[in-house]
């Protein structure tokens, strides 16, 4: 047996002997038997190595984490885009890649690459969670509104999501919808944040908001500067009504 390119030739028995200078005679049924017959596949020893997509994946994963714990940032965000061009829909990855370039500062590269993620997969929450985040911390309200607006995940499983989506509605001129949500969400979770953006917009469409506000001083999670204002806000409150 001899190995040619790297294909293996086997010894065929039966093959009829030659001269050294004859030519076979194809015509002969041995030579036709032996030719239509390929060689049994244990014979071949031919195999193929595939990496699934998982083992792909994970690959990946790991050479991104080792380049980050060397301090090498661009081998990282690298690592990850590679894996991504190949694997477009996975969504853990791109989130990862996303917060690398948001935290050197590179927003538009984060944006895009949310963007892009959220029209391959239009019910994907975290997507546009991190997508909406982005945006309000540049303060557009409305474009956060719109994020969050395309997709309806299970509210009780993503209070942050709709959270997020009821302050951007309340900072973008859609309270009566951001009341709507506030409701929604206290009936899930008590929160003081909540219950001040829910008073927040009562106010704002003229309603009576001081329920909303005194809830919002008895919670637990209101930050000092916003317990001063509620505070502020009711005694200003108190003192109109005795007028």
């Amino acid at each position: 047996m001899r190995v040619v390119s790297g294909v293996i030739l086997l010894a065929l028995s039966g093959t009829p002997a030659l001269a050294q200078n004859d030519k076979p005679d194809w015509q002969d049924p041995v030579w036709a038997e032996v030719m239509s017959t390929p060689p049994a596949a244990s014979e071949l020893a031919i195999s193929e190595v595939a990496y699934s997509r998982s083992e792909r994946l994970a690959e990946s994963q790991k050479a991104a984490d080792l380049a980050l714990a060397a301090g090498d940032w661009a081998g990282a965000e690298g690592a990850l885009a590679g894996v991504l061009a190949e694997f477009p829909d996975a969504h853990d990855l791109r989130l990862k890649l996303a917060s690398l370039q948001y935290g050197r500062g590179a927003l538009n590269e984060a944006k895009h690459l949310l963007q892009q993620g959220i029209e391959l997969a239009l019910q994907q929450p975290e997507l546009r969670l991190t997508l909406a985040r982005i945006l309000a911390s540049e303060n557009r309200h409305a474009a956060t509104w719109k994020v969050l607006d395309g997709a309806e995940p299970a509210l009780a499983e993503h209070l942050d999501y709709y959270g997020l989506k009821a302050e951007a509605g309340r900072r973008s001129g859609r309270c009566d919808a951001a009341v709507s949500l506030y409701h929604r969400l206290l009936a899930q979770q008590d929160s003081g944040p909540w219950w001040l953006g829910l008073g927040l917009c009562q106010r704002t469409l003229g309603r009576d908001f001081t329920a909303a506000f005194e809830q919002a001083r008895a919670s637990v999670d209101l930050g000092v500067a916003s317990l001063q204002f509620v505070n502020q806000q009711l005694e200003q409150h108190g003192t109109t009504q005795t007028h």
